[in-house]
C-alpha cells in the first residue's frame, strides 16, 4: 500500500483516471458499501495525498465516477447513432445503447453499484444523475430532430424526449435477481414499439 508521503509518479490527469478505475475495481469485487480509501489507495498504488489532490471526499469520488461513466455511454451512443443510415435507424442504435447499460455484464454492474443506495446517498449524487441525463439526451436529441426534418418522424417535442428518457432509464436500470429476467431482445422490442408509437414512425412513414 501506499504511504502518506509518497511521491507521485503521474501527471495529474493520469493519476485521476488511475483512482477511478482502482474505485470502480474495488467496488465490483466488493460491493459499495465495503469500500474504503484506504481499499482503492491500495488498488491503485498511490498515496492518500494524491487520492485528497483529486477529491474532497468518498461522495466526490462516487460523482466523478458517474460523471464520467455518463461520458463515456454518451460518447459510445453518440458514435453509433451518427454511423446509422437513417434517423430511425439511430433511434433503434440509440435504444440499443441505452438497454446495453442493464444488460451487458459488466455495465449493469456498474450500473447496480452507481444506482445502490450508498452510492445515492452521496452528496451532489442528484446533480450527477442529471448531469447523465443531459450528456446521454444529446445523441437522441440530434436523431429526433433529424428525424423530424427528414419526415421520419410525427412528433418529437421536449416532453416526448423526457419521457423517452424515462422509460429507457428504468428499463435499462432493471434491478438484478429477479427470478424472471427478460432478455435483451425482449426489452429492446417492447421499448423500441413504445418510442416508435411516442415518435409517430409508422404516422410519419405512411404520410
Amino acid at each position: 500500500m501506499a504511504g502518506p508521503g509518497r511521491p507521485r509518479r503521474f501527471d495529474e490527469t493520469h493519476e485521476r483516471q488511475l483512482l477511478l478505475d482502482a474505485s470502480l475495481a474495488v467496488m465490483e469485487r466488493n460491493g459499495f458499501d465495503d469500500v474504503s480509501v484506504a481499499d482503492i489507495l491500495a488498488e491503485a498504488d498511490v498515496s492518500t495525498r494524491s487520492f485528497y489532490c483529486h477529491f474532497a471526499s468518498k461522495d466526490e469520488l462516487v460523482c466523478a465516477i458517474y460523471r464520467r461513466e455518463a461520458e463515456r455511454a454518451a460518447e459510445r451512443i453518440g458514435e453509433s447513432t451518427k454511423a446509422a443510415a437513417t434517423p430511425i435507424e439511430a433511434l433503434d442504435n440509440w435504444l440499443a445503447g441505452m438497454l446495453s447499460i442493464g444488460h451487458h455484464q459488466r455495465k449493469a454492474k456498474r450500473a447496480v453499484i452507481l444506482s445502490s443506495p450508498g452510492a445515492m446517498r452521496a452528496e451532489g449524487y442528484g446533480e450527477s444523475v442529471r448531469y447523465a441525463l443531459d450528456m446521454l439526451a444529446v445523441p437522441l436529441r440530434e436523431t429526433i430532430n433529424a428525424g423530424l426534418e427528414r419526415g421520419d418522424f410525427a412528433y418529437g417535442s421536449d416532453e416526448d424526449i423526457e419521457l423517452i428518457q424515462f422509460m429507457v432509464w428504468a428499463a435499462a436500470g432493471m434491478a438484478p435477481g429477479r427470478s424472471v429476467r427478460p432478455s435483451f431482445d425482449q426489452v429492446f422490442d417492447t421499448v423500441r414499439s413504445f418510442v416508435h408509437r411516442t415518435l409517430g414512425v409508422q404516422l410519419a412513414t405512411i404520410a
